[in-house]
C-alpha cells in the first residue's frame, strides 16, 4: 500500500465526510490494531493529521501496557524480587492517561467545557420523583 502524503491526509473526501487517519508505518502489528480500534470507534473528524504523533505514542503505550500485563500474569515476583514489568506497566498506564486527555479519548475529556452547554441540574420535582418509592410513577 503506497504511503499517503500529509497533504492527501488533510483533503476532505468527495462525499464531504472527513477521512480517517491511517496508522503510520512505524507502528508494530499490535500497535496498529490499537490504532485501528481507536480511530474506527471515534467520529471520522475527531482526529486531524496533527494528532498523529500523539495518537501513535498512545497506541505504543497501550500495546506495551498489554504486553506488561501478560508478563505480570506469569508472575509479579521473580526470584523474590518484584518483576521489572511492574514499572513498565505503570509508565505505560501513566502515558495513556496523559495522552487520552490530550486526544479527548477519556470520558472526562469528552465532556463539554462550556457550562452553558451542560444539561441543567434536575429540578426539585425531578429529584422528588427519583426519591419516590412508588414504582408506578
Amino acid at each position: 500500500m503506497p504511503r499517503k502524503s500529509t497533504a492527501a491526509l488533510t483533503v476532505i473526501a468527495v462525499d464531504g465526510r472527513a477521512s480517517r487517519l491511517r496508522p503510520p508505518p512505524t507502528l508494530s502489528e499490535p500497535e496498529r490494531k490499537v490504532f485501528g480500534d481507536i480511530v474506527s470507534a471515534c467520529n471520522p473528524g475527531h482526529f486531524h493529521a496533527c494528532d498523529l504523533p500523539l495518537l501513535a505514542r498512545y497506541c505504543e503505550a497501550a500495546a506495551l501496557g498489554d504486553l506488561a500485563a501478560v508478563e505480570l500474569r506469569k508472575g509479579a515476583v521473580i526470584d523474590g524480587k518484584p518483576s521489572p514489568w511492574i514499572v513498565v506497566q505503570e509508565k505505560a498506564v501513566r502515558a495513556m492517561v496523559a495522552l487520552s486527555m490530550r486526544l479527548r479519548l477519556s470520558p472526562q475529556a469528552r465532556q463539554p467545557h462550556n457550562a452553558g452547554r451542560r444539561p441543567p441540574p434536575a429540578s426539585y420535582y425531578e429529584r422528588m420523583a427519583l426519591d419516590d418509592d412508588d414504582p408506578r410513577s
